[in-house]
């Protein structure tokens, strides 16, 4: 029902034109048969119309066809159809306007639809015929195969060209090793990070000048002396020689001068600090 009356108009609007522009009765077969004759105007909707769904349905469909074929399939189709609608445009505007014959231009136009379709047709037919499964070189070294009727290769156990003239034959190549398959790589070890060195404390360095000083309790415990015991700072090396000042154990600063003096500055300089 969708095709019927596109097809009536476009049959109508084809052969109205083909008859403006000149087409018409025609004897197609002179000296063969005289009595019959054929309206030439029915050419244009047969072969535009006919063609351009021909080439519509090579562009749309789902078979394996070569590339260029689709291409041009899908480019003559949508020329064609634009052609057929140029042509009825051109019929009614003829019509509408009582033109009895059509203008030179057009009738050029006209001429000329029925020789493009027949190029077009050609064209597309012989590029259908393209082979579709022709597959690029191989080049993994495999032999090709060799059809029953090829007789370029010995059959097997016939001698060949070269045997027969006593030609060596080429030496073997080394067969390629066997890849080997990939193992799965073992989980990396996480390694545990290495902790570091707590830095000594006041009460470390504390313990080491005291032990140094019960082995020789005749030395003073100057700042000097703490440093070089403990290898502290000069900081820790000062509070060190306070704090063994200030225990009750150590000696009085009366029986020994020194200590006290040396205590005495110690203090006056950390409460300056």
């Amino acid at each position: 029902m969708l095709a019927a009356p596109a097809s009536v108009s476009i049959w109508a609007g084809w052969v109205g034109l083909g008859t403006m522009a000149g087409f018409g009765l025609v004897h197609p077969l002179p000296g063969i048969a005289d009595s019959f004759t054929l309206n030439s105007a029915i050419t244009l909707p047969i072969g535009v119309e006919a063609y351009s769904a021909y080439a519509l349905g090579t562009w749309l469909t789902s078979r394996p066809i070569p590339a260029s074929a689709r291409r041009f399939a899908a480019w003559s189709s949508l020329a064609a159809l634009l052609l057929g609608l140029v042509g009825q445009v051109i019929y009614h505007l003829l019509t509408t306007l009582g033109y009895p014959k059509a203008p030179v231009a057009v009738v050029v136009f006209v001429a000329c639809l029925p020789v493009l379709v027949l190029g077009a047709g050609a064209t597309l037919h012989h590029l259908l015929g393209d082979d579709t499964t022709s597959q690029p070189a191989d080049n993994t070294g495999a032999a090709p195969a060799v059809s029953a009727g090829d007789t370029s290769r010995p059959a097997v156990g016939e001698a060949s060209p070269a045997a027969e003239l006593d030609i060596p034959p080429a030496p073997a190549l080394p067969a390629a090793e066997t890849a080997r398959p990939v193992r799965p790589g073992r989980p990396a070890r996480s390694r545990k990070a290495k902790r570091p060195t707590p830095r000594p404390t006041l009460e470390g360095y504390l313990a080491q000048v005291r032990a140094a000083l019960d082995a020789n309790p005749e030395v003073d415990p100057t700042p000097a002396w703490c440093r070089k015991v403990t290898g502290c700072g000069v900081g820790t090396g000062i509070k060190l020689a306070a704090a063994l000042a200030a225990e009750p154990d150590q000696t009085s600063a009366s029986t020994r001068p020194e200590l006290s003096s040396t205590t005495t500055s110690t203090q006056s300089g950390q409460e300056a600090a």
